[in-house]
């Protein structure tokens, strides 16, 4: 068993069967290049590796572990995952991205520099031209092994697409230094440098050549302590998506109702409703985040790492909380009952709505959806909890 194992996978994509029962294995310290026309089943093969497409048939399996199978199973496991789209957020910074891809700390400049990338190791990559961009994508896949000892697989889907001459020939030494050092590399491309790199080259219809690469020198980037990332509340303080999207509708919601309605008359079921209103908007507004996400198809990226999306839950509570405490005040009911209540409601209902979102994202037009007509079922719990919380 190699370090990745695609076993008889077959993909469908629409009407057409891009995979049928295909079985591929690159051992540790093996680089194999996927090569052929636009649409042949390149990028089929990648996503299917890493997990996030569904399989009709067979399994994928990374350094030992399920990443996916035919009955919907899903697993994760460490590894490096560079796809065509550079899935990474405009708000993220140059460093913080390479940081968050290892899981570790580690003296991130002597990278940066070697990549032409140092001097804007503090830029968000939204500042960045195309090829700096690229680059920041590349080495979010290839870090993971940068840093082992141990083999880690690496999936590259066109990665040297958009880079200039010099990085692609760093990238393809990159590649033989990475299998001196045990990893294993499956990679798509046209280039003939990243092809020569290679010690199989897979061209599609199947035909397969073996190549007799260079060898090449590892050596270990020292890491230092394990790193959390946070992605979700980083972006979120960073952008203030949540206080723009639902802080805003439920400020609205509240200034609405106040139009409407006299507090001072309110009571029982009728107080407890208005109170708890504008955290119930701000939930059905989702997950802040989520459309952080995205961009350049990052949630992608993302949902290889953790199989929670990326989210600001604290943010959210503290959100909710604060529009239900306004709202309590308005009416000169302070009851903390109430807006623990309302954090907890708001919170909870932007994780649903969020949820659903995030289900339709491996769909090629996720927002064609009318998923959110399923939202005002959610406001059955809150029509609950007003009754419950009735003074």
């Amino acid at each position: 068993m190699g370090i990745i194992d695609l076993s008889e996978i077959s993909v469908v994509r629409g009407r057409n069967k891009v995979l049928d029962k295909w079985t591929l294995s690159v051992n540790s310290g093996e680089v194999v290049v996927l090569s052929g026309e636009n649409g042949c089943g390149k990028s089929t093969v990648i996503e299917a590796a890493a997990g996030l497409i569904p399989l009709e048939n067979g399994s994928s399996t990374i350094s030992g572990q399920l990443i996916r199978d035919s009955e919907g199973r899903r697993g994760r496991t460490n590894f490096g995952l560079c796809l065509q789209d550079d899935c990474v957020m405009g708000d993220e910074l140059v460093g913080e991205r390479i940081l968050d891809a290892a899981g570790y700390d580690f003296d991130i400049a002597p990278l940066l520099k070697i990549w032409g990338l140092d001097h804007r190791i503090h830029d968000r990559v939204a500042m960045l031209s195309g090829g700096q961009r690229r680059r920041v994508a590349l080495l979010s896949g290839l870090i993971p092994a940068m840093i082992s000892s141990e083999s880690v697989a690496i999936l590259l889907d066109e990665a040297d697409s958009g880079l200039d001459d010099d990085s692609v020939e760093r990238l393809a030494k990159t590649l033989r230094n990475l299998a001196a050092g045990g990893h294993s590399v499956l990679v798509a491309s046209h280039d003939s440098r990243i092809i020569s790199a290679a010690d199989r080259v897979i061209s599609f219809p199947f035909t397969k050549e073996n190549n007799d690469a260079k060898t090449g020198k590892f050596s270990v980037i020292d890491k230092g302590e394990k790193r959390t990332p946070y992605i979700g509340h980083r972006m979120n303080l960073r952008t203030l998506s949540g206080l723009a999207n639902n802080g805003i509708a439920g400020l609205l919601t509240l200034g609405a109702m106040l139009a409407l309605l006299d507090p001072a008359q309110l009571e029982g079921r009728t107080l407890a409703g208005f109170i708890l209103a504008p955290a119930l908007a701000a939930g059905l507004c989702g997950n802040p985040v989520h459309r952080l996400a995205m961009e350049n198809r990052a949630y992608a990226w993302w949902s290889t790492k953790s199989a929670v999306p990326p989210h600001a839950l604290i943010h959210s509570l503290v959100i909710c909380g604060g529009l239900t405490a306004l709202a309590s005040t308005i009416t000169t009911e302070v009851d903390w009952q109430l807006i623990v209540a309302g954090a907890l409601l708001g919170a909870i209902t932007e994780s649903i709505v969020g949820l659903l979102s995030n289900a339709t994202l491996r769909l090629s037009r996720p927002n064609a959806v009318m998923i959110r007509l399923l939202t005002p079922i959610l406001i059955l719990p809150w029509a609950l909890v007003v009754d419950t919380l009735a003074v």
